[in-house]
């Protein structure tokens, strides 16, 4: 029957899903607020009958159901730049985009030409009340509180909206360390913990992920020496039938 060799392409197929994400992870590891990846896998059981038994096989397949996303702080690292953010905790900036409202904790801001501050995609930062921030020419100063205000040497200018999820994992990655929320998940505002001059880097361990790549790219190659053996094996044996039957 080809049941074993079903089973093992079903684990070869998700080991190569895996080694995806961990690649992924460590392309990112220098990515400002980068939140590593792995995958959940779940056992795929089907009943299959054969010629060999009267009852029923229980064949249990690997299944990568999605991935799961690890939230955890990353580390903070000083830059000096007024404009770079950091955030504490489990908030998220909220920025504009052409596509709609996204979510980020890449803090490395700027301001446009118009005197918009922005992310380095030239997307509107927006303050609590879901407008964009500007800060007038003639203003030199650019100080960000623990709250989230924006003061210049005029006084407050605005402050930036944060918010938190109901629950992290429905966050979906676009592109540019942007998040789009799904349906169903709740949004609180909240009162962030705000650090200026500071970037969090991303939460990958590159080393770890090293690691992680040589254990799969083994299991990937063991799962080919299985495969190709069992292969081996039925030619064998359907060889030998061949000489028996003639």
């Amino acid at each position: 029957m080809e049941n074993t060799l079903y089973i093992a392409l079903s684990r070869q197929t998700s080991l190569w899903r895996q080694l995806d994400m961990v690649a992924n992870n460590l392309a990112n590891v220098n990515t400002a607020g980068y939140k590593g990846v792995q995958p959940h896998f779940t056992e795929f059981v089907s009943k299959s009958k054969t010629d060999e038994k009267l009852l029923d096989d229980r064949l249990s397949f690997v299944h990568d159901f999605g991935i799961v996303r690890n939230f955890t702080e990353g580390a903070f690292s000083a830059t000096d730049n007024p404009f770079d953010l950091a955030i504490h905790g489990d908030s998220y900036f909220v920025v504009d985009t052409p596509e709609g409202v996204r979510y980020t904790r890449n803090g490395q801001f700027k301001i446009n030409d118009d005197g918009m501050l922005v992310t380095n995609e030239n997307n509107p930062v927006l303050d609590d009340r879901d407008n964009p921030i500007f800060i007038a020419p003639e203003e030199t100063e650019f100080n960000v509180t623990r709250d989230g205000t924006i003061v210049t040497e005029n006084g407050p200018v605005a402050t930036l909206q944060t918010v938190e999820f109901a629950d992290r994992q429905k966050l979906r990655a676009t592109h540019s360390g942007l998040y789009r929320n799904t349906d169903g998940n709740a949004v609180t505002a909240v009162r962030p913990s705000v650090e200026q001059g500071m970037i969090e880097s991303s939460n990958v361990n590159a080393v770890v992920e090293m690691s992680q790549m040589i254990k799969l790219q083994r299991a990937y190659e063991n799962v080919q020496m299985m495969i190709d053996t069992e292969h081996s094996r039925r030619q064998n044996a359907m060889q030998v039938y061949a000489k028996t039957s003639g």
